[in-house]
Parts: C-alpha cells; structure tokens; sequence
C-alpha cells in the first residue's frame, strides 16, 4: 500500500467520522461540529501561510468563510435579540480579518480572528446542553 493511499484511506474514513456526527446531531451539537470545524480550517490556514502555501491559504480560507457565513446565516435576531446582533458582529470582524490580504500582518490577523471564534466556540460549549465535545 502506497503513502497516498494511506493518505487518502485517513481522509475517507474523517469524511465519513464527520458526516456521521453532522447527520445524528441535535441543532446544539450541529453548531460544536461546525465551530470544530470552523477552528480546523483557520489552524491550516494559519499553518499554510506560516509555510507560504498561498494555494491551501484560499482553500482553507474559503471553507472556513464557508462555515463562518453558515453560521451568522443560522442567527435567529427574533429569539436572541442583542446576543445575535453581536454574534453578527463578530462574525462580520472576523470575516474581515480571516479576509485580510496575504501580507506580513495576515497571520497576526487570521490568528486573531481564530481567537475571537474559540472565545464564542468555549462559550457555546459551556451553555449547550449535553454539547458533545469534538
């Protein structure tokens, strides 16, 4: 067996962990997945452009925008009011960040971003109940 199968054996058998936990989850742990995922794709994003891989800095960028614009899309301004309007506006601050020309300060914002999202990801996770932990 070759190292690429090897490579994309892993790579199946992740799809396929991941689309069983997205299609058996409560709306709750729909949004863990997605912020684990979310923090995934901007860690490979950040680990790409530390080795100036532009070509997976927009892959990983793409999907992680991907998810963000999912996520700010699933805000429901009726039930939560205030706390949506500042989801919104992180998300939008991050948007801009994860979005910022690929230059010498990209990293510095595309890691701050990252860290804006897992401050709202350990609080989802503190307030979900029975929130599985990915």
């Amino acid at each position: 067996m070759t190292y690429q199968s090897n490579i994309r054996r892993t790579s199946s058998y992740k799809s396929i962990h991941k689309n069983s936990r997205v299609l058996s989850a409560n709306p709750y742990d729909l949004v863990v997945v997605l912020f684990a995922e979310l923090r995934e794709n901007l860690d490979l994003m950040v680990e790409s452009a530390r080795r100036n891989d532009n070509a997976k800095i927009f892959e990983f960028r793409a999907k992680a925008l991907g998810i963000l614009n999912g996520l700010d899309e699933s805000l429901d301004f009726d039930a939560a009011g205030d706390l949506a309007q500042t989801l919104h506006t992180i998300y939008a601050e991050a948007t801009r960040r994860i979005q910022a020309e690929i230059g010498a300060s990209f990293i510095e914002r595309a890691e701050s971003a990252r860290e804006m999202l897992y401050e709202i990801e350990k609080a989802w996770l503190a307030i979900a109940p029975g929130a599985m932990r990915v």
